[in-house]
Formats: structure tokens, C-alpha cells, sequence
């Protein structure tokens, strides 16, 4: 198990490393910029489709299990649109941005109320289509109720939460989408091995027994040596390679310190929410797609409960002062 955890995690790592390189490269020095525009995301972004996609199916595959079956299809294209619309709100905004001249308001808030406009429009529309669906299929009572809370949860827990990680690409570069990678699974790393180690008092006994509060002290450490790391010296010198954050400031003590601890504990939830729904589903993994880790969903569940936190902090200031697009 381990030996396989540290040999696709090696791997996992790399190609993610190797897609932001390419999706940086080609969005912003490509051979191609001197032909064609082309925006922010143009690598990563399909690829998180394809992601959304597979993670779509494991919670309608866990659903299952549990008894509900919300129309399949209704769920797979109310996702993909939610996480599509987002993406290309961003689109139209950073061409306005950039070929039309245009101004954008600190800290990017007209940018991201844009896309959260169209964001919500698509979330609405992607329970409206659940709802279309399951009148299409009806044949008699019973069912229905559970089968539609079961496509809004799939909805909002995936489609809507993933646009979060979106919005960090888009609006604030790949050095946030980072920070939201580094911290999470710097946590996940600490957790996994201080409770290894020394991990004595059970967190939650019932819902996961492997979890101890000497681990999660440990997440906690590890995130914010992490994000102080990212914040202090990687990032200063990805700013002066690349350009991207412009001016650039590094972020103070009371910056990184509370963004490791909420976003270690986002992470925690993240992972503690998808054990939830496994086990009320009397299932041990979301799917066997990575070895040594399970589904994708085991890898993205503490991504998407702490990408809204991460997105907070990047959108306030709080972490880059000064942080201009």
C-alpha cells in the first residue's frame, strides 16, 4: 500500500508539475501567442475536466450504494457545464483584460463576479436539467425525492466546488492554484505522519478509525511550514522568473500562519467528509483508478472543501499583498 502510495504519488506529482509547466508555457510564452490568443488554463483546464468527469461517476457510483440513482446523465452534463461556464466567464474576462485594454478593480473582484455570475446561472441550470430528467423517466411513485437530492448533492458537492480551483487559475494565476496544492497535501503528508508515529487519542473513532488528534496536530504543522515555504521563498522567486505577479510583495507573518491553519483544517474536513459518504455507502475507496490511493475522489476530497478557503484568501488580499493581474 505504501509502496504504491509513494510511487504514483511520485508520479501524480510530476505529471500535475508538467502540466502547470506546459499550461504556463504555452498560455503565456508559446510560439503560438504570436498567431493566435490563446487564455490562461488552455492545459490544465481540459485536463480538470476530464478530472471532473471521472470524479463525477465515483460519486454517482457511491450514491449507488447507497440506494440513490439520480439520472446519470443529467448529473455527468450538469457538472461539466458548471466547471465549463466557469472557465470560459474567466476566458472572456482576461480578453477583455488583455485585448480589449480594459481595467480590473483590485484584487480582481469585478473579475470574479463575472464568473461567479455565470457560475450560478449554470449551477441553476444544471438542477433544472436533473429535475427535466427525472420528469422524462418518471413511471410511478417513489424514488424521485431521494434520486433528485442525490443529483443536487453530486451537483454542488463537485460541479460547484471545483470551480473554485478554476477561479484560482484563472484570476489569480498558477501560484495560487499551487498554494491550494501545497498546503493541502502538505497536510495530508503531516497528518499521515505524525500520526504514524506518535498518533495515540483517535480523532473519530467511528467515522475514521486511522485518524488521530496527534495527526491532525500534525497536518496543521506541516501545512503552515508549507505555505510558509510557498509564500516566503518559492513564490518571490516564481514572481522575478516568470513575471506573473506584478508588483509582488511577500506575505507577512499573520498571512501564511492563518491561511496553513484554516486551509489544514479545510483539507481535514475535506478528507473527512468523503470518508462520510464512503462509509454511510459501506464503501472503503471511491474507485480503483490510482493505485495505492483509490479513486480520484480520495485524492481531490480535501482539494474541494479547502479551494473555497484558499480562493478567500488570495481574493482578500490576505495572502500577496498587492497582487495585481
Amino acid at each position: 500500500m505504501l509502496h504504491n502510495r509513494l510511487i504514483f504519488g511520485t508520479i501524480i506529482i510530476a505529471g500535475v508539475l508538467l502540466l502547470c509547466a506546459l499550461d504556463l508555457y504555452i498560455s503565456r510564452f508559446g510560439l503560438m501567442r504570436e498567431i493566435v490568443w490563446l487564455p490562461r488554463g488552455v492545459v490544465l483546464i481540459p485536463f480538470y475536466l476530464v478530472c471532473i468527469y471521472y470524479l463525477t461517476g465515483e460519486v454517482l457510483r457511491i450514491l449507488a450504494a447507497a440506494g440513490l440513482h439520480p439520472l446519470k446523465s443529467t448529473v455527468y452534463f450538469g457538472n461539466l457545464l458548471i466547471a465549463a461556464s466557469c472557465w470560459l466567464a474567466n476566458v472572456f474576462q482576461q480578453y477583455k483584460l488583455e485585448i480589449l485594454g480594459e481595467t480590473i478593480s483590485k484584487h480582481g473582484w469585478e473579475w470574479s463576479s463575472t464568473a461567479s455570475f455565470f457560475t450560478l446561472l449554470a449551477v441553476a441550470a444544471g438542477i433544472i436539467i436533473c429535475f427535466y430528467g427525472e420528469m422524462q423517466r418518471y413511471s410511478h411513485p417513489g424514488g424521485v425525492t431521494v434520486n433528485l437530492a442525490g443529483a443536487v448533492f453530486a451537483i454542488t458537492y463537485i460541479g460547484l466546488l471545483s470551480c473554485y480551483m478554476i477561479q484560482l487559475r484563472m484570476a489569480y494565476g498558477l501560484a495560487a492554484i499551487l498554494s491550494l496544492v501545497v498546503a493541502a497535501k502538505m497536510c495530508d503528508i503531516g497528518a499521515y505522519t505524525v500520526g504514524h508515529l506518535i498518533g495515540r487519542h483517535k480523532m473519530t473513532p467511528v467515522l475514521s478509525p486511522k485518524k488521530t488528534i496527534e495527526g491532525a496536530l500534525g497536518g496543521i504543522l506541516f501545512c503552515c511550514a508549507g505555505t510558509y515555504v510557498w509564500f516566503s521563498v518559492v513564490l518571490p522567486v516564481y514572481a522575478n522568473i516568470f513575471l506573473e505577479v506584478s508588483p509582488f510583495s511577500k506575505t507577512p507573518w499573520y498571512g501564511w500562519i492563518p491561511f496553513g491553519i484554516v486551509v489544514a483544517l479545510a483539507g481535514m474536513t475535506g478528507d473527512l467528509a468523503g470518508s462520510l459518504i464512503k462509509r454511510d455507502s459501506q464503501m472503503k475507496d471511491s474507485g480503483d483508478l490510482l493505485p495505492g490511493f483509490g479513486g480520484i475522489l480520495d485524492v481531490f476530497d480535501s482539494l474541494l472543501m479547502a479551494a473555497p478557503v484558499v480562493y478567500f484568501f488570495w481574493a482578500c488580499g490576505i495572502v500577496c499583498p498587492g497582487y495585481h493581474r
